[in-house]
């Protein structure tokens, strides 16, 4: 058998990534799988550099590190602490998936780390998508995908169910992000889910992600870290499900089994490209440098866009779903009304 682990981020798109993954991986034989996502240890990107608190990988002959991102402000300290940690391992298979820009020419440096980037969060999975993907699509909006057609009436409840899931920061009853909600994915409790994201939003205050101390917990919060307390509690004697639901309601029509799409995207894999984190980043900012002629130039980001495609020559094509993911998170702007300004 191959020991193989999954280790994701623990917002609400991370979890259900991470349980496709698992889902796909599983279906191989040879494969011993299990996943790690810690709302402590796997909670942003600073992940990267604190891998020594992850030692489950130190028994594992593949890792995946899936919606784990690379910040474009601190990329550099980042690809290099992950490129350092593989090398010290080169008996173990990495791989790195995620629908962010990846810093592809510095993470290429070890032979035995493999890097994939999908802009579209409905792909970001190793294998096929089901369901499941849909469902990860919606948690990040606005980002771009072609979901548009796949999405069915109760996926916002879900989608909602799930982001108060994963919401770290209440009493100890309250919390079900990391192993728990992982539980009740894998044990496809799906109404129980779908039923939280209809629930009461008196108890569901999450500013900036997290439930504030002290933040009151519903009974349906309870009653599924009950659950998945009980499924975790029985996990030697694993069984699958059936779906429940409310009285008056229809049974609901999520298929989680089949595939959507059963041809993944080819994997984009470059030394450095257009959609290398590192070229986008450094682009991006020479163009505002460009643009700002005073203390108070500001611009538009079809401004910025056109300046950083002039400076990369015809070479470098520009996404400009790269680039509206960079924008959001860059650090070396700041938005004022709706134009951008360099900090």
């Amino acid at each position: 058998m191959r020991q193989v682990l999954i280790v994701s981020h623990a917002d609400a798109d991370g979890h259900v990534i991470a349980e496709q993954v698992r889902r796909n991986l599983t279906a191989i034989p040879s494969f011993n799988v299990s996943t790690v996502v810690d709302p402590e240890r796997t909670k942003d990107h600073t992940t990267w550099t604190k891998l020594d608190m992850i030692p489950e990988i130190e028994s594992k002959d593949i890792v995946f590190f899936v919606d784990l991102m690379f910040a474009p402000a601190s990329f550099s300290g980042e690809a290099d602490a992950l490129v350092e940690f593989v090398l010290a391992r080169p008996e173990t298979a990495f791989f790195v998936l995620d629908h962010h820009p990846l810093p592809l020419r510095r993470l290429n440096r070890a032979q035995n780390l493999h890097t994939v980037y999908r802009p579209d969060v409905f792909d970001c999975t190793f294998g096929f998508s089901t369901h499941l993907m849909v469902i990860a699509a919606l948690l990040e909006k606005p980002q771009a995908t072609r979901i548009g057609s796949l999405v069915q009436p109760d996926d916002a409840a879900l989608a909602k169910g799930l982001k108060r899931a994963a919401a770290p920061g209440a009493s100890p009853d309250g919390v079900l992000a990391g192993d728990k909600l992982l539980a009740l994915l894998r044990h496809d409790c799906w109404a129980e889910l779908e039923a939280l994201g209809r629930d009461d939003p008196k108890y569901h205050y999450i500013p900036r992600g997290r439930r504030p101390t002290g933040a009151p917990t519903s009974s349906l919060v309870k009653r599924l870290v009950a659950l998945a307390t009980e499924l975790l509690d029985s996990a030697t004697k694993p069984r699958r499900r059936s779906h429940r639901t409310q009285p008056g309601r229809t049974p609901m029509s999520y298929d989680f089994g089949t595939a959507v799409d059963q041809s993944p995207p080819t994997p984009h894999i470059e030394t450095a490209d257009r959609r290398d984190l590192e070229a986008i980043v450094t682009l991006l900012e020479l163009a505002a440098i460009c643009l700002t002629t005073g203390p108070d130039s500001s611009f538009t980001k079809q401004q910025l866009l056109d300046e950083a495609r002039r400076i990369g020559g015809d070479d470098i094509d520009l996404d400009e779903n790269d680039v509206n993911i960079v924008l959001g998170k860059a650090g070396f702007l700041r938005k004022i009304g709706g134009r951008l300004r360099m900090k």
